[in-house]
């Protein structure tokens, strides 16, 4: 640490170490009773939400959309993490988070995917 950095007023007390948090949000989903691909999806969601900065409801649908293609190799050969997929897919459908338009590209992408392969 320089000089500096020690006498400046700042208080790095308001910092989260990524450790911690990786720690933290593994903690968080066995309190929750997941199973392991529920787990894995949730893992998955959340560093993509992070990793892009999801920040309002609005990100939404295009975050659904750039999720499922990344990840579209995963989901397909991973009949649990599919349903997973499904299940929070409707979840946020149910809340009027995802447009109807979002769900059907959604399954586009995977069905497209599958007949690739």
């Amino acid at each position: 640490m320089d000089l500096e950095e020690v006498v400046k007023d700042e208080d790095s007390e308001d910092e989260i170490n990524e450790g911690a948090r990786v720690i933290e949000d593994r903690r968080k989903l066995e309190l929750l009773g997941l199973s392991e691909d529920q787990k894995r999806f949730v893992t998955m969601w959340t560093s993509f939400v992070k990793k892009h900065r999801v920040l309002v409801d609005g990100h939404m649908n295009w975050a659904y959309e750039v999720f499922t293609k990344y990840h579209c190799a995963e989901l397909v050969d991973s009949t649990p993490l599919a349903w997973a997929w499904r299940l929070f897919m409707i979840k946020l459908y149910d809340m009027g988070l995802l447009k109807p338009k979002t769900v059907a590209a959604c399954a586009a992408i995977l069905q497209q995917y599958r007949e690739q392969k």
